[in-house]
């Protein structure tokens, strides 16, 4: 048998991971020099209040948060598919790594190259495979096709939190004064692609930035984010693609602040 496991950062709510066979890894933040650990969507309570004006941090879980989950899973010959947030973006995937050293082939660690919508896709596309029968050798390696069909753009309010926490390459040009915010990517590592005035060009731009070719859509937001419109400029565009309405968690909004908006799709 093939279990999954991935961390909280996909945003699934428990019943989405329950329902998939999915064991979640719980992420780490910090609010002031106290430990949370994040839990699937919905049951963080009021993170965003309790963060306003405070010094926030996350943490990677440790390789031990990993391994016990490894070893219940691979008894009696069961074997582990384990997903995780981009690597560039946090320790998480080298703490799985390590975990897995000792469970050989039965175990196999992939970096998603991504977070939240974006993984919560690539997941589901393991799942799918799994259900279609597949072994875990032709999984991962499907996987690695599929990654590249993935991709995720977002603007933020203030470039703070990034440049906080080193998660922002070329960040001297993006910038957030007066009326103009940054268009960015993410693709491994979250690149800087423009900036943008006013709130209509920062709409379409983060429309446009989706493939014709985009069969599954997550819209995502921080707390303090309002995303109708851009949900109706991609229903307008993409008609027969439904839009997955999703709020990040505590984690991701460290380092995203709040106001933040994103999309990650996958194409056919």
């Amino acid at each position: 048998m093939i279990t999954i496991v991935t961390d909280t950062s996909v945003g699934y709510s428990r019943a989405e991971a329950e329902s998939r066979n999915i064991r979640l890894v719980s992420l780490a933040y910090l609010i002031s020099g106290i430990p949370y650990s994040e839990q699937p969507r919905g049951e963080n309570g009021n993170f965003a209040e309790k963060m306003r004006g405070k010094h926030l941090k996350t943490s990677q879980p440790a390789p031990f948060a990993f391994s016990r989950i490894f070893e219940e899973l691979t008894q009696n010959g069961g074997e582990v598919l384990c997903i995780t947030l981009s690597s560039a973006l946090s320790g998480t995937y080298s703490s799985a790594v390590k975990a897995a050293e000792p469970f050989g082939k039965s175990v196999r660690v992939i970096n998603s190259g991504t977070v939240n919508g974006g993984l919560h896709l690539l997941v589901d596309e393991a799942v799918n495979m799994l259900v279609g029968g597949l072994t875990l050798e032709e999984i991962c390696n499907n996987l690695e096709g599929i990654k590249s069909k993935i991709g995720t753009v977002f603007t933020v309010e203030s470039l703070e939190p990034l440049k906080k926490g080193g998660r922002l390459v070329a960040s001297k040009s993006a910038n957030t004064t007066l009326n103009t915010r940054p268009i960015l990517t993410l693709v491994d590592s979250i690149q800087f692609v423009s900036n943008v005035r006013g709130i209509k060009p920062r709409i379409d731009a983060l429309v446009s930035a989706v493939p014709d070719s985009a069969r599954r859509i997550f819209l995502m937001k921080s707390e303090g984010a309002d995303t109708t419109r851009v949900e109706s400029a991609l229903s307008a565009r993409f008609p027969h693609v439904k839009i997955h309405l999703r709020t990040v968690g505590p984690v991701l909004t460290v380092h995203v602040g709040e106001g933040a908006i994103g999309i990650s799709y996958i194409g056919r």
